[in-house]
């Protein structure tokens, strides 16, 4: 994995400076991040993506006093573990939400579907819904995000969310009544 961090780096110096930040912190930064996500998996991602963050800003990092470093460090994982968290903890809220939900599409109707079955549906779809469900569902934007990058309000992306579901779902069952 290191290999991945060092070929961000442009000098032989630079890559045995990261390689000793790596060495001597990524146990630290995977305990911090353990202790805030309590989940071996995220934990792993966090460390990885506070590497990469590192590495692709090494000409700053380098900079830094031997006693800056190790705080610039724990901030950077720290914070990415947060986002991980927050970003786990919506997903959790989405998914409850969709089973409370009764204008929702069910999670059992989409269980009975392939997955390339709901590609191809939600492929179908106009180009607005398409759009707002892969930005949602598929690449885990937030709403906020999604608003911003549409340049639409947050209340019509929750809009464009619920009319998508529901035309996915009544697209999914008028094709189980042609088969």
């Amino acid at each position: 994995m290191i290999y991945i961090y060092l070929s961000a780096l442009e000098t032989d110096e630079d890559r045995i400076q990261f390689e000793d930040i790596y060495i001597k912190y990524k146990r630290k930064m995977y305990s911090i991040a353990y202790g805030i996500l309590h989940n071996t998996a995220d934990s792993e991602d966090a460390v990885h993506q506070a590497f990469l963050t590192i590495a692709n800003n090494f000409e700053k990092i380098k900079s830094f006093s031997c006693q800056e470093l190790p705080s610039y460090i724990v901030i950077i994982i720290k914070r990415i573990s947060i986002n991980i968290y927050n970003k786990n903890k919506r997903t959790n809220e989405i998914l409850s939400t969709l089973d409370d939900n009764n204008s929702s599409i069910e999670i059992d109707l989409l269980a009975n579907y392939k997955y390339e079955q709901l590609l191809n549906v939600i492929s179908n779809l106009s180009e607005n819904y398409k759009e707002i469900l892969y930005l949602y569902y598929i690449n885990n934007f937030t709403t906020k995000e999604i608003s911003k990058m549409l340049d639409i309000s947050v209340d019509n992306v929750w809009k464009r969310i619920e009319r998508a579901k529901k035309q996915l779902k009544a697209r999914l069952e008028e094709g189980e009544k042609n088969v």
